[in-house]
């Protein structure tokens, strides 16, 4: 298949991304209600959140902290992306409603209130509905590649770039040291290693730390903002050489998102592999993909045998995952949809505003929870995600 290529993201506001809840509710980033409930307070307020141009880990460190919270009192169905503009439903625990009502950031709007009394736990929602703008399509290639869009029924569901790690693409490779009990490799590498895609006193702080090995030292210099590594500097400079008791004292999903990562990248493999082999994923009964656990199955199919050698080839066994040192990795498996067809598709083409002589293609659709926009775009455009410094000036938060 022929690849157009495209401007992805030249602004946050040509990445709209709306959360479906489980009640088929779509968080619209219009229309946000900011009054609040009047039925009696329960344990958990629920809201939708939405973020324009943060990175969700960050968003909800400054909501918690904004509305005098640990981050560990909110919850979300699923993660978004940084750079767009999100909305989605997110709980708060037993909140102080004043505190609610002042909160004000640049970057962050909250509203939609309703008490429950559950916690929203990840995976808690049906899909996202995005609306997504790609730019700099010459006319040709924008009325080619949208007669093919508009044709395609199915598309391969591998996991997206950003669940191995958007700077600097690591996360399997921890995920994979952690299953396999090495865990201060893991947290040597969490700290240490260093990518071009880095702020260069990061670069320097982690070269400096792989040098010196002082944890303790360390926080001096690690920047203030990289909370997660200083949290792992911390604990190990108050308990040295307890990596495991490291890795249970921070964030869970960001500790579970490692070994989510593997799995991830031996579901992509095996998925890739059995398309090249001729497998057909669109025959009733055979359209999912395990993503591994302990509790995975051993199959003698077509599938099950480029799964056994993906996983040789690794070097891993389905029992790896079941990691009793940190109870909350331990990963039972799961299966997951290995084709995706794409719902309510509607396509426009129109002049692009920000390059001269090209068009925009604004498609609009949603997929199911778990389904990365950018797999599907993909299948079409070569993404080119690097932004033009003349349209659009970096937002301070």
């Amino acid at each position: 298949m022929e690849i157009v290529y495209a401007k992805f993201r030249a602004k946050a506001e040509d990445f709209i991304v709306e959360e479906i809840t489980k009640d088929k509710r779509v968080c619209s980033i219009k229309n946000l209600d900011t009054t609040f409930p009047k039925d009696e307070e329960r344990d958990f307020l629920w809201c939708d959140l939405i973020k324009n141009d943060i990175d969700e880990f960050r968003a909800l460190r400054e909501l918690a902290s904004g509305i005098g919270k640990g981050i560990d009192a909110i919850g979300f169905a699923g993660t978004k992306d940084k750079k767009a503009i999100t909305s989605q439903q997110i709980s708060i625990f037993k909140p102080s409603v004043e505190k609610i009502k002042s909160f004000s950031h640049p970057n962050l709007q909250i509203g939609n209130f309703k008490w429950n009394k559950r916690k929203i736990k990840l995976g808690f929602l049906d899909g996202n509905h995005f609306i997504i703008t790609l730019r700099d399509i010459t006319p040709k290639d924008a009325i080619k590649i949208s007669n093919l869009i508009k044709k395609t029924k199915f598309f391969p569901n591998y996991f997206g770039k950003q669940r191995f790690g958007s700077v600097r693409n690591n996360n399997d490779e921890i995920g994979k040291l952690i299953i396999k009990k090495k865990f201060k490799e893991a947290i040597i590498k969490i700290l240490t290693e260093t990518s071009s895609n880095e702020r260069e006193e990061v670069v320097k702080a982690r070269q400096k730390l792989a040098k010196e090995k002082d944890f303790k030292k360390a926080l001096e210099y690690f920047p203030m903002y990289l909370k997660f590594e200083r949290n792992l500097l911390y604990y190990l400079s108050q308990n040295k050489d307890d990596f495991i008791g490291a890795l249970k004292k921070i964030d869970r999903k960001q500790v579970l998102m490692f070994v989510n990562a593997l799995q991830s990248k031996l579901f992509n493999e095996i998925l890739e592999e059995s398309i090249e082999a001729g497998f057909d994923f669109s025959q009733k009964g055979q359209q999912k993909i395990q993503l591994i656990g302990y509790k995975s199955k051993d199959e003698n199919t077509k599938v099950g045998i480029i799964t056994k050698e993906i996983m040789k080839r690794h070097n891993l066994t389905k029992e790896d995952f079941d990691l009793r040192e940190i109870p909350f990795l331990r990963i039972s498996g799961q299966l997951r949809d290995a084709i995706i067809d794409v719902q309510n598709l509607t396509l426009e083409i129109n002049n692009d505003d920000l390059f001269e002589n090209s068009k925009k293609i604004t498609l609009d659709f949603c997929l199911p929870s778990g389904v990365y926009a950018t797999t599907f775009l993909e299948n079409f455009f070569e993404l080119d995600e690097k932004r033009d410094n003349k349209n659009e000036t970096e937002k301070k938060y």
